[in-house]
């Protein structure tokens, strides 16, 4: 008796019965520039709100670099598919913003010079960020996929630079607005970041033959070689 898989997780080869890949690939960008548009203008007036003027800068250009990758972003040499591939990088990309769930903690919000150096942090961490979307540009993408191996600005030395900066003003906002909450929230973003990065690292160097010689010279939580062999 034959038996019979589950259906992949595939809404991009769903849609396919409808449109070229191409056309997906375009529509998808003009969405996400739509709605990163809309988020930006809103970002623009919260000039007057930020108390940390420097913290309002580098999280509007994050903004505007996300709007410039999507217009020219190149398609993907392989695609995402499946849960794996697709849902748990969607849910990494919104698990920061229930760190704002919690108020900022007393200890804290209390002594300025702490929120001071917790402010200088996450825009020194968030500028990083910043760095790594502005060199991926058209390689990048939320989900797994395979573009082009970048190894321009904080690429050089650090595998996922991204990630890294993420992680770290992550931690900072979790300081900020201290809870078992955010404690448990900044674990399980950590560790998503962490498998976004292998299953990366995995289909780069399947798809890429120049990205393992790269990877082998920059720095990362693991080595280079764990990855290797598996393949």
């Amino acid at each position: 008796m034959t038996k019979i898989r589950p259906a992949q997780f595939d809404p991009f080869g769903w849609s396919e019965r409808l449109l070229s890949p191409r056309q997906l690939h375009l529509l998808i960008r003009a969405a996400a520039v739509a709605v990163l548009a809309v988020f930006l203008v809103h970002r623009l007036g919260q000039f007057r709100v930020y108390f940390f003027k420097p913290l309002w800068v580098v999280e509007t250009l994050i903004f505007a670099v996300f709007i410039i990758a999507y217009a020219i972003r190149a398609n993907p040499v392989d695609r995402s598919r499946g849960a794996k591939e697709i849902l748990v990088p969607l849910v990494g990309a919104v698990l920061p913003f229930a760190l704002l769930l919690s108020p900022p903690a007393d200890l804290v919000a209390r002594i300025p010079l702490r929120a001071y150096f917790l402010f200088s942090w996450m825009t020194l961490s968030t500028a990083f960020t910043v760095w790594g979307l502005w060199s991926l540009r058209r390689s990048f993408s939320i989900t797994v996929e395979a573009r082009n191996v970048v190894t321009s600005g904080p690429y050089r030395r650090i595998r996922h630079p991204v990630y890294l900066g993420e992680i770290m003003t992550a931690a900072a906002v979790m300081i900020w607005r201290w809870s078992t909450l955010n404690l448990t929230v900044f674990a399980v973003f950590t560790a998503v970041q962490l498998l976004r990065a292998r299953w990366e690292e995995e289909k780069l160097c399947r798809v890429l033959p120049g990205y393992r010689p790269y990877a082998s010279n920059a720095w990362w939580f693991w080595r280079s070689g764990k990855v290797r062999r598996r393949f």
